[in-house]
């Protein structure tokens, strides 16, 4: 058995694990000195070129590589100029826990959480050499792929770190489960009782319909039969769809006395086929791709959160679809932007009988068990239309190749046309969403997905908006107050303009306009021009927000910087009630502001 098991096992060649060293450790030093937990010193500047010496808490140890500045106080990191030094020798053996050990104190890291970091660091090595192994699909060859492959080749949150640390899962989940390791799979269908569950949808769908849809009317036919066959009541029941995962790790043991008291009844694998978007727990419908898109709960600690799904949420999402699709659609400007918003249209929360009566219980434990359904981008898409998350623009290949650069190629317009034509798509209506409606979503790259015609930009879909959306003061008063306590808020003034400056700017610009610059030739400078020139033009076309425009002023001189990776090296990881929120501080320079500065008066 054991021999079996160790031939069964791929390991990673010296050559990719020593790239996917060398990857994070870039990676780590460019967003550590973004969040200023790393601070080297700098010993030369050179034409352009600025050299580093980053000291340890060992005086024997040092760390030197080269960097190109850019905007945000960014650094686009020489990857092939790290090097470690060791009693005054290159020691060519590196490797990411070491260099995070050997600067626990520098970067004020307390022991547990270094030792809970270290595992995430390790997990998302693996993976990373994982992708390796498997292969990565040329840029060219993504700009004619389909939706679904371009989710399962994207690497990952480009700010986190340990961005695919998955804790919970082991190599032989990844492979069944991971996006990038691109396999189908099948989701478990149970039975849960009306007095544990609750099913809540829009207004004009009807549950049984619903579930005929979804499950297929034989295959429901099916279930109720099985139900029947165990003495109990067909119409005392909803039906959950369970990721597999989940059903083996957590609801066996977790909710074995709810299965034997037939508060849940197994039904059965679905008839469809699904695919794992990037969020992982989030599945595309292969079988029947116009079919919802389901979000299961999957309890596995991935980017700085454990992924159940929040009873609270489940419980207002589709009430809060119903309620900004309904201010959306009647704005023409949006209309005439093309934006979409998937709507989350129905969902089962099912409380657990123990946890749920716990006073402040760490919220994993109440979110073990759940679905969401969300509407399907391909039935939106028209004649000659493809889809592409938005991720995708920051791909690079093996070769050095952009996605974003193969893209301009194919379209026939000039790097500046393409970039203009993008930033109509996706920063004007999220400005008219924010500042028209006082909304504040989070449109990250995995939350945006492209509408390309032609290889160009036409508009954008906005997917998860209801986990996310913040409201102003102003969304509040417009708000049913049941859905505004379910929602997060912000009273803070000078945090509003943050989700556009941080959320937009500092999440994504920053990492879109150093790929343009680096591998399309397009200076950086260029790119944030275009957005000053869209930012511009959309307040032009929209004088009655003028006192908004001055309120939440996005020519700011500076802003706070966000510490996503600062969340769990200086805030461990300690169980909460909720999400784990990142620390805001410290101050970064606005480009636009930047740019105003040196515009001729």
């Amino acid at each position: 058995m054991t021999s079996t098991i160790l031939n069964e096992t791929v390991f990673p060649s010296e050559e990719i694990w020593k790239k996917v060293t060398i990857n994070m450790l870039a990676k780590s030093l460019s967003e550590l000195m973004h969040e200023q937990i790393a601070q080297p010193e700098i010993t030369k500047v050179n034409e352009g070129i600025t050299y580093f010496k980053l000291p340890t808490d060992k005086e024997s140890v040092y760390y030197t590589f080269s960097a190109e500045a850019r905007l945000l106080d960014y650094w686009h990191i020489h990857k092939e100029s790290i090097k470690k030094y060791e009693n005054g020798v290159v020691n060519p053996s590196m490797d990411v826990p070491t260099f995070f050990i050997e600067n626990q104190e520098a970067f004020g890291i307390e022991s547990f959480t270094l030792a809970h970091y270290i595992e995430e660091l390790l997990n998302t090595l693996y993976a990373d050499a994982a992708i390796l192994m498997k292969g990565r699909l040329s840029a060219k060859a993504l700009t004619d792929a389909d939706y679904q492959t371009l989710e399962h080749q994207m690497d990952g949150h480009p700010w986190v770190i340990v961005n695919k640390s998955r804790i919970g899962f082991n190599p032989t989940d990844l492979q069944k489960y991971a996006p990038e390791a691109d396999q189908n799979t099948k989701l478990i269908w149970i039975a849960a009782h009306k007095s544990r569950a609750t099913f809540n949808a829009l207004n004009s769908i009807e549950q049984t319909q619903f579930y005929k849809d979804e499950i297929g009317e034989e295959q429901l036919e099916h279930f109720y039969q099985v139900l029947s066959d165990k003495k109990v009541q067909v119409e005392a029941y909803v039906f959950i769809p369970v990721h597999a995962w989940q059903w083996n790790n957590k609801l066996l043991m977790q909710f074995t006395s709810e299965i034997v008291d037939k508060k849940i009844i197994p039904l059965g694998l679905s008839e469809d086929v699904f695919s794992p978007q990037q969020s992982i727990r989030t599945f595309f419908n292969v079988s029947n791709p116009e079919k919802h898109y389901t979000k299961t709960a999957v309890s596995i600690l991935s980017t700085g959160n454990i992924r159940g799904l929040s009873p609270q949420q489940m419980d207002i999402a589709p009430a809060v679809t119903q309620w900004v699709s309904d201010l959306l659609k009647k704005d023409q400007y949006l209309k005439d932007t093309g934006v979409i918003l998937l709507g989350e249209v129905a969902t089962v929360s099912y409380l657990h009988p123990q946890y749920s009566t716990i006073k402040k219980v760490p919220y994993q434990y109440n979110e073990m068990l759940g679905a969401l359904w969300r509407e399907s981008a391909v039935k939106y898409m028209q004649a000659e239309e493809r889809l592409m998350t938005m991720a995708a623009l920051l791909y690079v290949d093996d070769s050095g190749k952009s996605l974003v650069d193969e893209l301009i190629k194919k379209s026939g317009l000039t790097t500046e046309e393409w970039v203009m034509a993008y930033l109509k798509a996706y920063l004007k209506p999220l400005l008219h969403i924010y500042y028209e409606h006082s909304l504040c979503v989070t449109p990250h790259g995995e939350n945006i997905i492209i509408v390309l015609k032609d290889y160009t930009p036409q508009r954008i879909i906005i997917k998860d908006f209801v986990d996310d959306i913040v409201l102003t003061a102003e969304a509040r008063e417009k708000l049913p107050e049941n859905l505004a306590n379910g929602l997060i808020q912000s009273s803070n003034k000078e945090n509003i303009p943050l989700f556009i400056l941080i959320g937009v700017f500092d999440a994504y610009f920053r990492y879109l306009s150093n790929v343009l610059h680096v591998y399309s030739g397009y200076e950086e400078k260029a790119f944030w021009s275009n957005v000053m020139e869209v930012v511009l033009a959309y307040q032009a076309e929209n004088p009655h927000l003028n006192g908004k425009f001055d309120k939440y002023d996005l020519f700011t001189p500076e802003f706070k910087r966000f510490f996503i990776n600062g969340l769990r090296l200086h805030q461990g990881y300690a169980e909460r009630t909720g999400f784990a929120i990142p620390q805001k501080g410290g101050k970064l320079e606005n480009p636009l502001a930047l740019l105003r500065q040196e515009q001729p008066s």
